[in-house]
């Protein structure tokens, strides 16, 4: 049996070889993108400010006039109105728990979102389509 190796070697196979190659590079990589994480980043284990609006941008891609309600946790509130064809945008004050946003077409029917969690000083964009 002829084999390159040395006895005792530690280096292994050409296979183990670019395995463990890979492996380091990827540690490498992991670890200088952890370093570059600032501490300004979201830490999860500090607290959150919880307070200032949530900014809400409708764009109503639909002919009909809409009426936008928010639901928080089943709380209605009525935002305002997005003419047809145009987009606005509204400051709504954050609340605990999930937000839903409910549009009512002035000439027909409507829909709700499903569940957003949303936090203060976030932006939700809905798009309100051009078909009903």
């Amino acid at each position: 049996m002829n084999s390159n190796r040395q006895p005792g070697s530690t280096l292994g196979t050409p296979g183990r070889l670019w395995a463990r190659g890979l492996a380091l590079g990827l540690l490498v990589l992991l670890t200088t993108a952890c370093a570059g994480r600032g501490m300004d980043d979201d830490d999860p284990f500090r607290a959150r400010d919880r307070s200032g609006p949530v900014i809400l941008e409708i764009q109503n891609d639909n002919f009909n006039d809409a009426r936008i309600y928010t639901l928080w946790n089943g709380d209605r509130r009525r935002i305002g109105t997005v003419i047809g064809k145009t987009e606005e945008r509204f400051e709504i004050q954050a609340r605990q728990g999930d937000l839903r946003i409910q549009v009512d077409f002035l000439a027909a029917g409507g829909f709700t979102t499903e569940p957003i969690m949303a936090w203060p000083g976030e932006t939700v964009h809905l798009v309100i389509p051009s078909y009903p």
